[in-house]
């Protein structure tokens, strides 16, 4: 029934240049096809209904409830929250909204100053100031976003995709359900909810995070909420997000290169410590810890990995429409596989003790700005010695002794050659000493077994410009605009690279600071 009403809406919509008659919209029960639109995460469909049914019909508190609801979910938070005013004015009113309520009244105080800009049905809101600087990036992603992943998920939403950058955990609480003690504990800095994307700005975090594939993730959510008219549940939600968050800068969906995610993974298999995916509900972000959030990702997605190499998109899209017809997720599965869904997931375990052992990384913590810094970095390498060595290194770069701090360095390096805050620093002071070379290989390793470490990424870009491999410098730089973009270095870089983009990187490189020689 509600994906009968959701094709309702849709008709509806598609014919908006011919009015549709109040009487024929009451016919078909609006409220029901409203509640429909918005249960897909579609707030503009359900503004069209709502204004037909509103031609001659009276504005009951339901209805202002339903009003609500449209003008949040259409990003007129300023409308919704008068609506909850009037709402709690309304004598005998049941506050079926519940807490959603004040979450709708918080999101309008923390946005309400943000800028916006718009292209096409792209939508970007930011905070006033240097957060600006994301949406050029995040506008190319969301377009590259929308055409690989309307492809493999076989929805599109009619609505505008509304993409929200807060700048801080807190805010980002403020306007979600997500306590910030949970952001804190498992890293989570995004999510979609209500027909949009939120994430934090990368510098909410001490280096960044992997933000335009952040953006990627959200997106998957948004319409697989619409696909399954968000029946899927948060195991298979997270699990296709994962696997496809890379899709739109790649020919094909595949994991992203992630060896301390994959140690965690093969650790569990081997010590029969795999989480059951029931205990990821309700919420990934309300696991215990970053180590429990990462293996429950990284146990979804290779399901889903497995699933698709199987069955492909078509498979996907299968399922997603059983559940979306009230199926459970797992039968849905099942169904489409032939198979049982015990053989269904012994096939992905069998397929997860054939992988060989990983290369040893560990997971490296996100942190958040203004609650860490160098030093506790420094309290993260593991070997003494090398911590020590690292010590010391840094008291003499701080002392703007960079040849002294580099020898200190090279010791800690040699001492623990897999590290990447260690071999960080060596590149760092190897630069600043005029030997990029000598940077190169450490960094190298590093980022073979930390490929998101924006620091590495950053020196990586520094030491292959200046080595004249300009194609391996571009490559880095933007991939630590993709990590850390306010990190002046790669903007620099590429400003001197003579990209097609290089005098806007030119002017963010000197906003954010200008380049380290």
């Amino acid at each position: 029934m509600k994906r009968a009403a959701l094709l309702l809406v849709c008709v509806l919509f598609a014919s908006l240049s011919r009015p549709v008659p109040a009487e024929k919209a009451k016919r078909s029960d609006v409220l029901e096809l409203l509640e429909a639109s918005l249960t897909a995460g579609e707030g503009v469909p359900a503004q069209v209904l709502l204004r037909q049914y509103l031609v001659d019909s009276p504005r009951t508190p339901r209805v202002i409830e339903l009003e609500v609801l449209t003008e949040f979910y259409t990003g007129n938070y300023e409308a919704a929250a008068e609506g909850i005013a009037e709402l709690r004015a309304t004598p005998g009113y049941a506050a079926n909204l519940g807490s959603l309520a004040d979450v709708i009244v918080d999101t309008y105080e923390t946005t309400k100053t943000f800028e916006t800009f718009r292209l096409d049905n792209i939508e970007v809101r930011y905070a006033p100031g240097d957060d600006e600087i994301l949406v050029p990036y995040a506008v190319d992603a969301l377009k590259a976003v929308g055409e690989a992943l309307e492809a493999e998920l076989g929805v599109k939403m009619v609505s505008p995709i509304r993409l929200e950058i807060y700048p801080d955990a807190d805010s980002l609480s403020r306007v979600s359900t997500l306590p910030v003690e949970a952001i804190r504990n498992t890293g989570t800095i995004a999510l979609c909810k209500w027909g949009r994307l939120m994430i934090a700005s990368p510098s909410a975090l001490m280096h960044g995070y992997p933000w335009l594939d952040t953006i990627s993730h959200e997106y998957v959510h948004l319409l697989l909420t619409k696909a399954s008219l968000d029946q899927a549940p948060v195991w298979l939600q997270e699990g296709l997000a994962k696997f496809l968050e890379t899709r739109w800068r790649r020919d094909a969906p595949s994991l992203r290169h992630d060896p301390a995610s994959a140690q965690l993974l093969y650790d569990a298999m081997e010590a029969d410590e795999l989480l059951s995916f029931d205990q990821l509900h309700p919420s990934i972000a309300l696991l215990p810890s970053q180590k429990a959030a990462s293996l429950a990702f990284a146990q979804v997605s290779s399901f889903i990995e497995t699933y698709y190499e199987d069955h492909g998109r078509e498979g996907v899209q299968q399922a997603l429409y059983l559940i979306g017809e009230g199926e459970d997720a797992k039968k849905a599965l099942a169904h489409v596989a032939g198979v049982s869904w015990r053989s269904l997931e012994a096939r992905w375990k069998k397929a997860l003790a054939r992988l060989p052992k990983p290369v040893p990384a560990k997971l490296l913590p996100r942190r958040l700005s203004g609650e860490a810094t160098e030093q506790d970095e420094l309290a993260s390498v593991e070997l003494d010695r090398a911590r020590n060595y690292l010590r010391l290194g840094d008291l003499l770069w701080t002392r703007s002794r960079p040849a002294a701090a580099s020898v200190e360095y090279a010791k800690a390096h040699t001492a623990a050659p897999a590290d990447p805050v260690v071999a960080s620093r060596y590149a760092r002071s190897a630069i600043a000493g005029g030997r990029p070379k000598d940077a190169l290989a450490p960094l190298m390793l590093t980022l073979g077994r930390y490929p998101t470490h924006a620091p590495a990424l950053s020196s990586l870009a520094t030491v292959t410009y200046r080595l004249s491999m300009r194609g391996r410098a571009e490559e880095a730089a933007n991939a630590a605009i993709a990590q850390n973009p306010f990190d002046p270095q790669p903007h620099c870089i590429l400003s001197k690279l003579g990209v097609p983009q290089a005098d806007h990187e030119a002017n963010l490189c000197s906003r954010l600071g200008g380049i380290r020689e």
